[in-house]
């Protein structure tokens, strides 16, 4: 990290009513501490030095805390104050403790053990129902906000040891209230990320967000990265022409009519896809009914509880050991809530080429395909020819 990337703050310096506890993550943009105010502990986002001298970047950010200040859903992680205390820009939120889903997958990874179908579809499900609440929200006056994320990832869904997902990072969403504006032939979310109409610089919708609702589902059932590349175009072109590998020739068992959920949220025409995000999370219900799967907190607790044990939260003592993590082996289906070692398997065959870059769940490791694109130009048209079909 370069000098005008480092934080503006450490640890044990105080920012207003917060005393900063110590970091949590660093992004290209932000890093988050862990920081207290009075008896509450609470996730402080400092907009790094280099940002910070940007007026774009600073206005993002408290757009950020303006949008995510008008949403109250418990599946998305709440706003409770921003500020500027000379030239440091920092946004106070809800705490999280529990882990994002590229940590989750990790962890699985570690074990050499698959996330469960009904986890994952809760995960999926909880997520689906906070960026639902975005998308239909008004502003004071009851006028609607037309809300779109963008930036709907791995990294951007938590996942907490009680089993409750959040929804984080509005940094780059598109509201009516935003005073940030994407300019024509500029892109902003994640190149795997992507929907096929912001890889083209097209206007986008909620069913951008539905889209890469679609992707993380995708990789959380097969294990497998859904859009690959060496390079973020490479990417971006394989999203624009709808270039991946379906879900039952990559996983053995794979329920049909989870594929066809998945490829129905990934439909390179927004027309195509569903509707909404309440729309996707009835898709799901009916798949869960329909195989006897326990959707829920529950679900989703005894698994992270499998993968990390008894974590307990960063503010408690750290000199205690925390529970070692054991394997966990089930005889059952995949579906169930126990993670199940060995159950993903190689391809059958590979429609759209090669696999050999692409299939390895220790690929969660790396940040290739996490990495934020705010300013990539838009694929153009002529570069996609399937497109149109």
């Amino acid at each position: 990290m370069t000098s005008d990337e480092v934080s503006p703050v450490t640890a044990g310096q105080l920012l207003g009513a917060y005393e900063v506890v110590k970091p949590l993550a660093q992004g290209g943009m932000a890093d988050v501490f862990l920081a207290k105010c009075e008896d509450r502990h609470v996730a402080l986002k400092v907009l790094n030095a280099r940002r910070s001298m940007d007026r774009e970047s600073c206005a993002l950010f408290l757009d950020e805390a303006r949008v995510v200040g008008l949403l109250s859903h418990k599946n998305i992680a709440s706003v409770l104050g921003a500020d500027v205390i000379g030239s440091v820009h920092c946004l106070a939120m809800e705490y999280v403790h529990g882990a994002d889903l590229r940590e989750v997958l990790l962890a699985a990874s570690h074990i050499n053990a698959a996330i469960p179908f009904d986890m994952a579809l809760s995960i999926v499900a909880q997520a689906a129902a906070g960026l639902d609440h975005a998308h239909r929200r008004c502003d004071a006056d009851g006028v609607p906000l037309r809300l779109v994320h963008r930036d709907v990832s791995l990294s951007n869904i938590m996942v907490g040891h009680d089993g409750v997902v959040k929804v984080v990072d509005f940094g780059i969403a598109r509201s009516t209230i935003s005073t940030v504006h994407t300019s024509p032939g500029v892109v902003r979310g994640k190149a795997s990320y992507m929907s096929p109409e912001q890889c083209m610089g097209d206007r986008v919708d909620h069913r951008t967000d539905v889209f890469a609702l679609g992707i993380v589902l995708y990789e959380l059932t097969t294990g497998a990265r859904c859009f690959h590349g060496k390079t973020d175009f490479e990417r971006m072109l394989a999203v624009v022409r709808g270039d991946f590998i379906r879900p039952t020739d990559l996983v053995a068992d794979y329920p049909l009519e989870l594929d066809q959920v998945v490829r129905t949220a990934l439909a390179s025409d927004p027309a195509k896809r569903y509707p909404s995000c309440a729309a996707m999370i009835e898709a799901l219900e009916r798949v869960m009914v329909g195989r006897g799967w326990t959707e829920g907190p529950d679900t989703i607790r005894n698994v992270m509880h499998g993968l990390f044990g008894d974590v307990r939260e960063p503010w408690c003592d750290e000199d205690v050991p925390v529970t070692e993590v054991h394997d966990v082996v089930s005889p059952e289906p995949q579906g169930s809530s126990a993670l199940v070692t060995a159950k993903l398997t190689r391809p059958k065959r590979f429609p759209h080429g090669t696999i050999s870059d692409c299939y390895d769940p220790k690929d969660w490791a790396s940040d290739a395909d996490e990495a934020a694109t705010r300013g990539h130009r838009r694929i153009r048209r002529a570069s996609s020819p399937r497109l149109a079909a």
